[in-house]
């Protein structure tokens, strides 16, 4: 089986073939005087078919016809296709007018929004892998309320051996809402570690407080604040890639409704 880099090699060189032929064809339509902007109009147009049925086809995964993996490698491929068909279509990469100018940027935000799909769906993978724990997304609350549960149940267990109001006071002001709160819009958009670790270092630096079994406890809350974080980078990283697709999905509807404007536009004009 070929190495990953030799097949993404293979794939880009593929692609830029294609272009090249797009390219040249569409010089030598110009060179006789022909309508350049129809052929790459409609090479654009069958791109953008192509992608939507591949599309469809990485939804049924139960259909035999070749892994999934492999039809969002064609995917992403005949994206970048398309996007250079685009820029030899268009005279100039923002259209003027308000309808060609919207088409454009209905275009652009959908391969803007692929390209970003591609870098998270890569990097995503790579960073919860390296990430202890495997969550699904619909049972991180329940992730969360239990690890807020079994801090509780630490505090409750040091609190019957005797007086630790400092501990206790530094859950209620620094640790409880960590727990029991999910993370802000701020962290899901950038995910840092910088929590955690000022929740470690002010925790650590009250280590001279505690009793041996305090400090035992304390550690058991250290672990707790590092699985919270953990479980935040996935959620984190998971909700995005779900934003993502919404987004990509609501632009790509919204382009292909400008699309079929277009085409019927432009037929009307030829017919005229």
């Amino acid at each position: 089986m070929l190495h990953k880099r030799t097949r993404r090699t293979i794939a880009l060189s593929i692609t830029a073939i294609a272009v090249l032929i797009a390219a040249v064809a569409t010089w030598l339509i110009r060179q006789r005087l022909g309508h350049a902007s129809m052929a790459t109009g409609w090479t654009l147009l069958a791109s953008v078919g192509l992608l939507m049925l591949l599309g469809l086809r990485k939804k049924l995964v139960m259909l035999p016809i070749l892994p999934v993996r492999v039809w969002t490698q064609f995917h992403i491929y005949t994206g970048l296709f398309a996007l250079a068909i685009y820029l030899m279509h268009v005279p100039v990469v923002i259209a003027s007018g308000f309808f060609e100018s919207t088409l454009s940027l209905l275009f652009l935000s959908v391969a803007g929004s692929g390209l970003y799909g591609v870098w998270i769906s890569r990097r995503g993978a790579k960073r919860l892998t390296a990430i202890a724990g495997e969550y699904r997304f619909d049972r991180f609350g329940w992730h969360r309320r239990t690890l807020a549960d079994r801090a509780a149940e630490i505090l409750t267990e040091v609190g019957q051996t005797g007086d630790v109001p400092v501990i206790a006071q530094f859950y209620r002001e620094r640790l409880q809402h960590y727990f029991s709160t999910r993370p802000s819009l701020a962290y899901v958009l950038v995910p840092t570690s910088h929590r955690k670790r000022r929740l470690l270092t002010e925790l650590g630096e009250l280590d001279r407080y505690f009793a041996t079994n305090v400090k035992q406890a304390a550690g058991r809350l250290a672990a707790l604040i590092r699985t919270r974080d953990d479980l935040d980078y996935h959620y984190a990283t998971q909700l995005r890639m779900r934003m993502w697709l919404a987004i990509h999905i609501a632009l790509t509807v919204a382009m292909l409704v400008f699309i079929v404007v277009h085409v019927l536009m432009v037929l009307r004009f030829q017919g005229a």
